[in-house]
């Protein structure tokens, strides 16, 4: 606790970390109600679905460029023009919005833009306002704060909506990306790398050259490109059912879309919190291997639950159920993903383990877009009763393929 409260004396430290709360805070209170938004206007979870895709283009054509960039200029600077850029964008969208419905899609883009610049430098200035030793608690209190925000924002971000108004709760993004602003305005200026006149092009092609020898060390290593390709399916299943959130509330837990967040992700994340506690405790005590398999089983009943057993049943029944399934479904999610990650780690040797992270997230991002436009399809034409059953589907069939094949592969593989 004592270093904890040395971290939080930090000045330098408590400005950056402001800025994390706020923008985080917001990008996930405007993911909902955008979402949300298109999704009563058009009553369609394609078009709901394509706010997902907008968010994710500038990740694949900026993102390389802005990463670059963020080692060539002051992240001060950066930092707190993207987010004083985005206080203006939502700020106009607060009072444009009724008059231009399709006007969230080119909103969604321009902040994902300056999301570009500003995620990389403020991972980038963190070391420079903390001293070595410290490192670890401040990126652990940056992770809580994400995870945290990412729950208060969906959780809560519809009955905002509900209380004063959609467009003074997206009033209320841009004040919080303002305090964001003023915040990064007190932090100190950042040393510039200098480089040559081909700079950015050099490290731009570095970025891609990274990404290719990690491929090259995924593919011939199935002890690594299993767990790679099983995190790929965690997360692009977390972004289909994050787009589907209002359609679900419409559908199957019969209530507005905007009050859909409060009956999903705040059990989710109760779940996950209590998933993170159930892992800790036994990573060191059972086979990762078999912890994801069941976890896999939670995920495949809590599905067929929400889809098949809950609309049948009674209201208080149906809405008891509802958020169990849900606990459930956070509890499976986490179980599933921990031990993962961790074996993925494990395999992997420290030299390469940027190389690695780095195909991961940008492969995730172009991976997920095609299946959120074909689950929304899904849900838009047969319902999204069928998507959850689908999703628990193929949450079984990898249980079965990790029964049948993977069995005898890992069983000899201690940290497995």
């Amino acid at each position: 606790m004592e270093e904890f409260r040395r971290l939080l004396k930090n000045r330098k430290f408590l400005y950056l970390w402001s800025s994390q709360v706020f923008s985080q805070l917001t990008i996930n209170i405007m993911n909902f109600l955008v979402l949300v938004h298109i999704y009563e206007r058009t009553n369609s979870t394609i078009a709901a679905a394509f706010i997902w895709v907008a968010y994710g283009i500038p990740a694949i054509i900026v993102g390389p460029v802005a990463a670059a960039a963020v080692d060539m200029y002051d992240r001060r600077k950066i930092l707190f023009i993207s987010n004083l850029t985005q206080s203006v964008v939502v700020l106009a969208y607060a009072f444009l919005y009724q008059q231009f419905t399709y006007l969230s899609y080119g909103v969604v883009l321009a902040y994902s833009v300056m999301d570009q610049f500003y995620v990389p430098a403020e991972s980038a200035t963190l070391p420079s306002v903390v001293r070595e030793e410290q490192l670890p608690r401040a990126n652990g209190l940056f992770f809580i704060s994400q995870q945290s925000a990412a729950i208060l924002g969906f959780a809560f971000a519809g009955l905002i909506s509900e209380a004063v108004g959609y467009g003074s709760a997206v009033f209320t993004g841009s004040i919080l990306l303002f305090l964001a602003f003023v915040a990064t305005t007190k932090l100190p200026r950042q040393k510039v790398l200098k480089l040559g006149g081909r700079g950015v092009e050099a490290k731009v092609w570095r970025f891609f050259e990274r990404i290719r020898e990690g491929y090259r060390f995924i593919r011939h290593r199935k002890t690594v490109l299993y767990p790679f390709l099983f995190l790929m399916w965690l997360q692009v299943s977390l972004a289909i059912m994050v787009v589907n959130m209002p359609a679900i509330g419409d559908q199957i837990i019969k209530t507005k879309p905007s009050l859909s967040g409060v009956l999903i992700v705040f059990p989710g994340g109760l779940g996950a919190l209590i998933g993170t506690f159930i892992v800790s405790r036994l990573i060191t005590k059972m086979r990762k291997k078999k912890i994801i398999e069941t976890a896999l089983i939670g995920i495949s009943t809590s599905f067929a639950l929400i889809s098949i057993i809950v609309p049948s049943l009674p209201f208080w029944p149906g809405r008891f159920l509802l958020i169990a399934s849900f606990v459930l479904v956070g509890i499976s999610y986490v179980s599933a993903l921990i031990p993962a990650l961790t074996f993925m780690q494990i395999q992997t040797p420290k030299e390469l383990m940027g190389r690695l992270f780095g195909n991961f997230w940008f492969l995730t991002t172009i991976a997920t877009l095609l299946p959120i436009l074909f689950a929304a399809t899904v849900t838009e034409l047969l319902g999204v009763t069928l998507l959850l059953v689908i999703l628990g589907a193929i949450s079984g069939s990898i249980y079965v393929f990790s029964r049948l094949y993977l069995e005898k592969s890992y069983l000899t593989i201690s940290e497995a």
